[in-house]
């Protein structure tokens, strides 16, 4: 062989392996960064509630609080729990609080009272793969809201005159919306803190539109289908807002880091007569615990104001 073919080839060989290399790493990092969203280690309830002592102002107390204890059977096979606390037995509204990502109903409990004071009785599911519920993996709402709605079923088999109006936290808030473009027993829905689509989500961490869009979107969604078994392009809160009839609250901090305040500019836009509430200095999830009283007041006024 020609020296100068051998150079060639050895030359060539190494570019390929660099590439296939750099190709590897790259889905290796994607698939790293899925996992975390995806499929996190569970935290059991007490380390949730370790959690929201710590970080939430979470009382004790509120454990003490008596509730109904349900459970049902997700269609898509497995176990689901949630808790229904009766504040009013004579009245028929009932809010579905929606918990975020990786969490549980425990970190709902701290709406509680804003809640029983507003006359809601109140139904806080755990979400698949949080809590006392099982499932293999989190969704971010894709199947999530299907559990809800399931949810909403049974709650109107055994409370027939029921009215249901839904609170959603971060990946709750996305869920709810994608509920409440769905179901039209719905009266009024909460948005706090919630994501436009995953794009936005992610590209808030990425930093770069062009890596997120054409390069790390496209990846994680490829290897979320084959791992994981759904599309994470179905979790689309911002497509879903579009198709929300009835009032909403939008509520979001502009120095949330975790979901950037742009989500929230972007569901406002797909629907332009929510109401609009915003926080300057308060962290992700965090706007009740910095601002009791202006959270609580907001909220109540759209209830109040959409019974």
């Amino acid at each position: 062989m020609r020296p100068e073919l051998e150079v060639f080839i050895y030359v060539l060989l190494g570019i390929v392996g660099f590439l296939t290399l750099c190709f590897l790493s790259f889905y290796f990092l994607v698939f790293y960064y899925l996992k975390k969203l995806v499929n996190p280690k569970k935290r059991t309830f007490e380390e949730l509630v370790e959690y929201e002592v710590k970080e939430k102002n979470f009382n004790r107390k509120w454990l003490e609080i008596p509730f109904l204890e349900m459970r049902t059977t997700s269609i898509y096979g497995y176990n689901l729990f949630g808790r229904f606390y009766e504040n009013n037995p004579d009245s028929s509204k009932i809010m579905i609080s929606l918990h975020g990502h990786n969490s549980c109903s425990v970190s709902q409990m701290k709406y509680l009272e804003m809640f029983f004071e507003g006359g809601f009785n109140v139904f806080i599911p755990d979400h698949r793969h949080s809590g006392f519920s099982e499932g293999p993996s989190v969704t971010f709402g894709v199947k999530e809201k299907t559990d809800v709605i399931n949810w909403i079923d049974i709650l109107q088999e055994k409370y027939p005159n029921a009215e249901f109006y839904v609170f959603g936290e971060s990946m709750g808030a996305a869920t709810g919306i994608m509920v409440s473009a769905e179901d039209k027993r719905i009266k009024s829905l909460v948005e706090y803190c919630g994501f436009a689509n995953i794009p936005t989500l992610i590209g808030k961490h990425v930093k770069n539109d062009f890596l997120t869009k054409k390069l790390f979107w496209p990846a994680m969604r490829l290897l979320c289908k084959i791992i994981y078994g759904f599309d994470f392009g179905d979790s689309d809160p911002l497509g879903a807002m579009k198709k929300v009839s009835i009032p909403v609250l939008i509520m979001h901090s502009q120095a949330d880091s975790v979901v950037g305040f742009e989500n929230a500019l972007l569901l406002k836009e797909a629907k332009p007569d929510a109401d609009f509430v915003s926080f300057t200095d308060s962290i992700h999830a965090r706007s009740m615990v910095k601002y009791p009283g202006q959270f609580k007041e907001a909220v109540l006024n759209f209830l109040f104001k959409n019974p």
